[in-house]
């Protein structure tokens, strides 16, 4: 077990003047599982090849336990790659494909090898596939033959590349519920890179979201999810996405009001406890955000206390245990997520609101200038993003 480091990374490729990884500074701790998630092309598979030595670093260093591994081949680092490509050797049944690498890098018995293959088929539970050839497994069963052969490795870090890509839905989340269980089990530090912020927000005890090379926010799940640095992982965590719309602020007998500037579309008064808190200023642009499970929808005008805003209901997808309705607003659309017995009728006029503790607001360059505020339901207390962290963290030990 070991704890890894990235301090102040930077992966260029020259030839082609890409900066694949830009400035990356990221502390692993022991045993912990740390989720890299962000869209195709951010660097987030570079970022782990770097760590893996399958890339070299351009600059900054990369250390795993106390040794600094720039210069080390990947065979010298003491990890173990589980990769989208199960890479499994067809002419090989599946003890021989688990016990490969340590028949080929170790001086390991005979003996021995068997007995850590057999511990590692017994945790993945297929030691009844152990005398099959890999064209007789499902993808679900190859994926497992591939982490059993990182797992009889007994490394310092496991280093996962997108391995569930090519699974089904159903499989990928059976597969990510045994990683997760496994990972716990053997408390090896582990790097896991994924595009899929579902996978992220549900294997991760931390996640790291990256874009165009740079890292923008490392936290919790929850804590990223209520708690976004900025526009860019307000937007990419979470599904469906966040409702946006741009607003510019104003001020109406000393109260400061938000008026969208997309046709009218939306014109929303802050409580006098919220714009007081915030540095805002008449003629500021900000981009207000709410996430689809804050959204309230009607179809009477009024039907809420609060303020509401006129919609078009254009579209409602049920999902069984929800519906979900796209709301007309202005030039936006937006997403409401509402209980499976609401299902307005599709062109029809509707209102929407949100509570001022929904909001969120960000800045011209896209910063956060307020998240949402939750309440601890055992104190009903407001939380602040350190303090939903801190709360997560307790929970989890």
């Amino acid at each position: 077990m070991a704890r890894i480091a990235l301090n102040h990374v930077t992966k260029e490729y020259s030839g082609a003047n890409i900066v694949a990884v830009d400035d990356v500074s990221l502390e692993i701790e022991d045993g912990e599982f740390l989720v890299l998630v962000g869209p195709s092309g951010c660097g987030k598979s570079t970022t782990l090849r770097t760590v893996a030595g399958l890339e070299d670093a351009t600059e900054g260093d990369v250390s795993i336990g106390q040794t600094r591994v720039n210069g080390l081949e990947p065979r010298d680092r003491d990890i173990a790659m589980v990769f989208q490509n199960y890479a499994l050797y067809p002419h090989m049944n599946v003890r021989e494909n688990i016990g490969f690498g340590l028949r080929l890098a170790t001086d390991m018995s005979k003996g021995e090898i068997e007995e850590r293959v057999e511990e590692a088929a017994g945790l993945l539970e297929i030691t009844d596939l152990l005398e099959k050839k890999p064209k007789a497994l499902s993808g679900g069963q190859q994926q497992r033959v591939a982490l059993g052969r990182a797992i009889v490795r007994e490394p310092q870090a496991f280093l996962f590349d997108e391995p569930l890509s090519n699974l089904d839905a159903k499989l990928r989340k059976q597969m990510r519920t045994e990683i997760a269980r496994i990972q716990e089990q053997l408390s090896v530090t582990s790097i896991y890179v994924t595009h899929d912020q579902e996978e992220a927000m549900t294997m991760g005890d931390r996640i790291a979201v990256m874009n165009d090379g740079k890292l923008q926010q490392v936290g919790r799940p929850n804590g990223v999810y209520n708690h976004p640095a900025n526009l860019f992982v307000a937007g990419f965590i979470g599904s469906p996405s966040m409702n946006t719309i741009t607003a510019e602020v104003t001020e109406d007998n000393g109260d400061v009001e938000l008026r969208s500037t997309e046709r009218e579309a939306l014109t929303y008064a802050l409580p006098a406890e919220v714009g007081d808190d915030l540095d805002l200023t008449p003629g500021d642009t900000v981009t207000i955000g709410v996430r689809p499970e804050d959204v309230r929808v009607a179809v009477s005008p009024n039907a809420f206390d609060s303020q509401s805003h006129e919609t078009t209901v254009d579209v409602v997808e049920p999902l069984g245990s929800d519906n979900l309705l796209y709301l007309a607003l202005g030039e936006t659309t937006w997403t409401a997520r509402v209980p499976p017995s609401f299902e307005p009728p599709t062109n029809e006029t509707a209102y929407l609101s949100f509570p001022p503790e929904a909001l969120h607001l960000f800045d011209e360059r896209g910063e956060t200038v307020k998240s949402r505020v939750l309440t601890d339901p055992s104190t009903s207390t407001r939380m602040t993003a350190v303090e939903t962290d801190r709360s997560q963290s307790e929970a989890r030990r």
